[in-house]
Parts: structure tokens; C-alpha cells; sequence
């Protein structure tokens, strides 16, 4: 019997592998005695008040007891009990995500009777003292979300909470190297275009009322926090209670909240409009066992696509507000461009831009029996924001494709970003005994972002210039929004095992990821064409004058539009020793071992193989992946409480921290510079207009 116990045990730590194993709990330990000799045996329960959870354990030979993997708040109740001694009681305690909180127990004897004894009624919610925070580490409370002003109700105005943040950069360290998860599932933009999930639509990745609380951590010495160099970013979410609890929130401004006067000047009004309503639902589906928490929000706003105006002839040009593109020439431009090919570039002023989001949250929180609990999250997001054409590749860049005083591009130019994603993932914390305890988490994550042009059909991109350099005009298929889409699904399995001996606890673990991404980018695929000036264009139009620049990239062979496809693992070793020296000094050392591998997936482009002249004869094979070697991380802690009353608590550490790279920086390689199925026209000299995307475009026969 016994061996087969040993058995389940051993398969359950080494057949469970993790992606960043980062907190989403807390954990209760302590000393029982008597006031002279420590107490075996003694039972030891934490019931979190809210939704009846209990949590039960035993104290060991040696006194001490440990509950693992507790919910984070509270209140908490906490009783300690043995035969022949009073019961005592610690009541009132907020648990802190990551925390590791000490509740000692001294038990009175009991001559006559047993009944129980409230000793301690204080509240408790100390995220200074804890002896699992051994370096730079900011708690963001659920009270502190409450209170606190809040501009944007996002993660970062509370991440700046932080005293060495810069925005979502930590200590120094760029964003792109941060961990971010909730409730332990990934949350990172691992690819790279943004800082965080939703951050090319400006749209937050979760509601503010769906948290529960925020963990930054710059430089934890416990090896269990991996996968990044800059910053780990924890976020837990709200669960049920047995109470039902809902609410319901809206937030609006508009035209009328805005001032349109600037001196002697005044800006016309245009439509602005913002709004974000929501609610939120949590409480038992059945008391003391199961429950459930549920968010949902809608945010939109609508901007002024441009606060400048053409220019006629009752009202001049004033490097305000009143550009130098005239209205008679755009409308001209416009009646030519729908007459003629029959396109419709959109308009030049008076336009707005939208900015939407949708987002949900589902939770279900299930105490299975004493030993285990069971939790299973759903996070949703859909949102999309109308921007203008990219001002790279145009001749101006500080100016470029925007509306400026020297021109008004057509609204027709700019393009939607989408970002989009639907993350699950599933936790189960398990007590074996008094000895060990075991946390689970299994999850996927699906990101899919991508582009749609506001023009209305295939259209090559034309900019215009005014005959002195400066941008005039541009209408047509925005240049990079062609096929312009990333899809991203990510596979975590995490696993944590933990044993106590003595005064040691000793926990270990393997942690491994698996990314694959589709990505697809081919700037200038309908044609970008530039003329000097309007009437070039016209001359162009009418076959008799080339552009001064004609750019065209495309496809070659058959087939459907080629993707880059690159996959990666990351695999991941731990081992560490928490050791309570004595009462006031706990030290913390261990090692972690992070080995990535990045599959041969890329698109081969065997021109540049055969490209010569680099150092020592080296050939660059875009198709293959960069080598790696194991990134080694051993870390050491420690937390004092130097007199013993939390009065004066010194803490430190030493470490190495390693994470993956954007992912994008990699993948380039292929997508800008090795894609065997592309070729493409720069700088092309000798082209006259034309709105056929495929006037100049090689047959689907052609190969390099």
C-alpha cells in the first residue's frame, strides 16, 4: 500500500510540467506550543469567513504546521486545538497574494472544562512583513483598487504603485521583458507588437472590478517566479461568495465635456464620444461549496479623426487649424477618383475614429472535499481601434500620411486593428497531509490579432505631394495592412510540488511551454505609388508621366497567401529550500534551469543561403533557428525581523533572472528578409498609375 502511495506521488511531480509557475495564492504556517514544549498533533483549521472554505492541517512532530495553497483574502479565521488545552483563535485576517502568513499558536491548558477562547481579534493585512517577500515586491488590495483615483482603469495606474515603474517598464527593463498572468494563466504579448494583450486597440485585457488583487514583483529571489528579466506581473481575480453579490457601473463624457477655444482661436466641434457600462454577478451555486464570478464590459469611444479643415477661398490657410489642402482640389480629386475607377477615397475632414471593446471574465471555484479545491476561469476579449495610415514609407516621415497644415490624407487610407483573444485555464491545489501539498494548473491561451483597411475594395496606396516635398494628400489600400494578421495559441501545465521537513520547506518543479504563432506581412502588397504633385498624378492618370516612386510587393509560385509559422518550447527545472533559521530569519535558496528550443519552421530562402562574403565564409539559412544553451538562475534570499515586533524588518537577495526574447525579433529573419515566396518592386522608377493591383504584378509562375 505504501509503495503504491509513493508511486501516485512520484508521477504526480514528474509527469506535471508548468509555464510560469506564478502566485495565485497564499499560504498559513506557524508553531504550536504550550509556551515550553511544542504541541504534535495539534489540529489547525482556517476557514475563510466569505464562502465557508476550510482548510485543515495538523501540526508535526516538531510543532510547526503549514496550509498551502489558501485563497488569498478573507476574512480569515484561524483556530488551533488539542486535547487538554483551550482552543485559541486568530480571527479578522486578509490574506495577500503570494503571502506567507505566520500564526504562531501558544495553548493554555484546561482543567475543568474545554471551551474555546478568543485570544486575538485584530485584522491582518500586512504586505510588508512576510517572510516569503525577499525582494523588490509591490501588493496592489482590492481595497487599495476601491479607493484609490484610477484615470484609465487599467493594471498599469496601479502598477506605478511601484516605486522603480516607468509606465509598465520596471526598474530599468523593457515592458517587452515582463511576465504578466492572471490567475495564473499567460497573459503576455509573447510575440512582442504590444506591452500587454489588447495594447495595439488601447483596450485593458480585463475589467478593474473582475480583480481581486496585483502582484508586481522586480526581483523575487524564489525561483518559482520565472520566464521574465524584467518584471512579474500577478493578477488574481475576484470568486464568489456564499453572500450574492452584483453590481452594475457606467462611466460617460462627450462633446460638451471639452473646450473648443485655444486664445483667439476656436476649434469646431466634432464628434466625441466615450462610454463604459458593465456589471458583475458572483455567489454560491451551492453554499460552502461551489461558486461562481462573473464580469462583463463594453467600452467605446469615438474621436476626431483630424481637428483640421481644408482651406477655400474665404478661408486662408492659418498653421492652426486651416491646412494648406484646398477643398476645391480634394473634391476635384474625388469626383476623379469615383468617375474614373470608380472609388470612393472617403473624406478629408469632419471624419471620427472608434475605439471598442468587449471583455468577460467567468469563474467557478469548487472546495471538492478538505484536501482538494478546484478552480476553472474564462477570460474573453474583442476590441478594434480605427487609426490612421502608417507614416512609415512616406516622404515625410515627421509628418507623413496625418493631417498636418500642409495637407488632409482621405480617411480612406487608414486602416482597424483587432485584438482579440480567448484564454481558459484550470487549477487544482491538493493537501496530502500535514507533510506535502501539490498545485495544478493546466491552460490555453488564443490570441488573434489582425488588420482590415477602411478602403473599400483593392486600391493601390497614392501619396501625394505639394510640389515643395511636403505630404498633400493619400487615399488607397493602407501600405501594411495587406493580409497583416497574427495568431498566436499558447499550451501551459504547471505544476508545484511542496514538502516540509523540520524547518525546511522544499519545493520543486519542472515548467514548460509551447508556442506556435502564424504570422503574415507583406508591406506594399496592393502597390504604393508618389507623385511630386497633383497635377503629376493627373499626368500619370493620363499615361503620360510616370511616378516618381512605385513600391510592390507579392507573391510568388501558387498556393494561398503564405504564412510564417514559428514554434517554440520553453522547458523549465526547479529546486529550492525555504529555511526558518529561527523565528525572526527565514532563508530562502534554490536553483531553476530555463531550456528553450526554437523549431525549424521558418520559411527557407535559398538566395540569401547562397549570399557570400560574410565572416569566415558563415551562410545565413533563414529557415533554420537560433541555437540556445540552458540559462542557469540560482537565487538566494532572506527576510529578518530584527527585533521581533515588525518594527524593523531587513530583507536581500542575489539572483539571476532569464526570460524569452519578444518573439518578433526572431521571426523577422523570415517574415522581412528570408520569405522564399515573396518578391517585390523598392523605388521602382518608370511606372504609370494605374488602379489595377496587378498591372505590374509578375504572373503566379514566376520563382526565384
Amino acid at each position: 500500500m505504501l509503495s503504491k502511495k509513493i508511486l501516485t506521488l512520484f508521477l504526480t511531480v514528474m509527469l506535471s510540467v508548468t509555464l510560469m509557475a506564478q502566485e495565485t495564492t497564499s499560504d498559513i504556517q506557524g508553531v504550536v506550543s504550550d509556551g515550553s514544549n511544542l504541541i504534535a498533533g495539534a489540529v489547525i483549521t482556517a476557514i475563510h469567513t466569505p464562502t465557508g472554505t476550510k482548510y485543515v492541517t495538523t501540526s508535526r512532530k516538531d510543532g510547526r504546521y503549514n496550509l498551502a495553497n489558501v485563497k488569498i483574502g478573507g476574512p480569515y479565521e484561524i483556530t488551533a486545538s488539542f486535547v487538554g488545552f483551550k482552543i485559541e483563535k486568530q480571527t479578522n485576517i486578509i490574506l495577500t497574494l503570494g503571502q506567507d502568513f505566520k500564526a504562531d499558536f501558544v495553548l493554555q491548558t484546561e482543567a475543568k472544562t474545554l471551551s474555546e477562547v478568543v485570544v486575538k481579534t485584530t485584522t491582518r493585512q500586512d504586505k510588508v512583513f512576510n517572510n516569503s517577500h525577499t525582494g523588490s515586491q509591490e501588493i496592489i488590495t482590492r481595497e487599495q483598487l476601491d479607493r484609490l483615483p484610477t484615470t484609465n482603469r487599467s493594471l498599469q495606474d496601479f502598477t506605478k504603485l511601484t516605486p522603480t515603474a516607468n509606465n509598465l517598464a520596471f526598474a530599468g527593463q523593457s515592458n517587452q521583458y515582463n511576465n504578466v498572468t492572471i490567475d495564473g494563466a499567460n497573459f503576455n504579448n509573447s510575440f512582442g507588437l504590444a506591452s500587454t494583450l489588447g495594447g495595439q486597440t488601447n483596450s485593458q485585457p480585463v475589467s478593474l472590478d473582475a480583480i481581486e488583487q496585483i502582484q508586481v514583483n522586480v526581483s523575487p529571489y524564489d525561483v518559482k517566479n520565472g520566464q521574465f528579466a524584467g518584471a512579474g506581473i500577478n493578477t488574481v481575480t475576484r470568486s464568489g461568495t456564499n453572500q450574492l453579490k452584483a453590481s452594475v457601473y457606467q462611466y460617460s463624457k462627450g462633446v460638451n465635456y471639452i473646450g473648443y477655444n485655444v486664445g483667439d482661436i476656436q476649434v469646431a466641434k466634432q464628434s466625441f464620444d466615450y462610454y463604459l457600462k458593465g456589471a458583475t454577478l458572483g455567489g454560491a451555486l451551492i453554499k460552502n461549496k461551489l461558486f461562481f464570478f462573473g464580469s462583463y464590459e463594453e467600452e467605446k469611444r469615438t474621436d476626431p479623426g483630424t481637428t483640421w479643415t481644408a482651406s477655400n477661398s474665404s478661408t486662408p490657410p492659418n498653421g492652426i487649424t486651416v491646412s494648406n489642402a484646398n477643398s476645391d482640389v480634394l473634391n476635384t480629386l474625388k469626383q476623379f477618383l469615383i468617375t474614373n475607377y470608380n472609388y470612393d477615397p472617403g473624406v478629408y475632414q469632419g471624419y471620427s475614429y472608434v475605439t471598442q471593446s468587449k471583455k468577460a471574465t467567468a469563474k467557478i471555484d469548487w472546495n471538492v472535499n478538505n484536501n482538494n479545491t478546484f478552480t476553472i476561469k474564462y477570460n474573453y476579449l474583442k476590441s478594434s481601434r480605427q487609426v490612421p495610415a502608417s507614416n512609415s514609407g512616406s516622404a515625410n516621415t515627421s509628418y507623413g500620411r496625418s493631417p498636418t497644415q500642409y495637407g488632409l490624407p482621405f480617411n480612406g487610407s487608414g486602416y482597424t486593428i483587432n485584438n482579440d483573444f480567448n484564454i481558459v485555464i484550470a487549477e487544482l491545489n491538493t493537501r496530502f497531509s500535514n507533510k506535502a501539498s501539490n498545485k495544478i494548473q493546466v491552460g490555453y491561451t488564443a490570441l488573434r490579432d489582425y488588420r482590415s483597411a477602411a478602403s473599400n475594395g483593392d486600391f493601390p496606396l497614392v501619396d501625394i505631394l505639394d510640389g515643395n516635398g511636403q505630404p498633400y494628400t493619400s487615399f488607397g489600400y493602407e501600405q501594411y495592412t495587406y493580409h497583416n494578421v497574427l495568431n498566436t495559441d499558447v499550451f501551459q501545465f504547471n505544476d508545484i510540488f511542496t514538502f516540509y521537513k523540520g524547518a525546511h520547506e522544499i519545493a520543486i518543479g519542472t515548467q514548460n511551454s509551447y508556442k506556435k504563432y502564424q504570422n503574415g506581412f507583406s508591406p506594399s502588397y496592393e502597390g504604393v505609388y508618389r507623385f511630386n504633385s497633383i497635377a503629376d498624378f493627373y499626368a500619370s492618370a493620363a499615361g503620360t508621366k510616370a511616378a516618381a516612386r512605385y513600391d510592390l510587393s507579392y507573391t510568388l509560385g501558387s498556393g494561398s497567401f503564405p504564412l510564417v509559422g514559428p514554434k517554440d518550447l520553453e522547458i523549465g527545472f526547479f529546486a529550492q529550500d525555504k529555511w526558518r533559521a529561527n523565528k525572526n530569519l527565514t532563508v530562502t535558496y534554490g536553483i531553476r534551469v530555463d531550456i528553450p528550443k526554437f523549431y525549424n519552421t521558418f520559411l527557407y530562402n535559398p538566395i540569401v543561403d547562397g549570399l557570400t562574403g560574410f565572416v569566415n565564409g558563415t551562410h545565413l539559412n533563414t529557415g533554420q533557428g537560433p541555437t540556445t544553451k540552458p540559462q542557469f538562475s540560482p537565487r538566494a534570499g532572506f527576510t529578518w525581523d530584527v527585533l521581533g515586533d515588525k518594527s524593523l524588518q531587513i530583507r536581500g537577495g542575489i539572483g539571476l533572472f532569464a526570460g524569452p526574447p519578444p518573439f518578433v525579433w526572431i521571426s523577422n529573419q523570415a517574415s522581412n528578409s528570408g520569405m522564399a515566396l515573396f518578391g517585390s518592386i523598392s523605388n521602382g522608377s518608370g511606372y504609370i498609375f494605374s488602379p489595377d493591383i496587378n498591372k505590374y504584378r509578375p504572373s503566379a509562375s514566376a520563382t526565384l
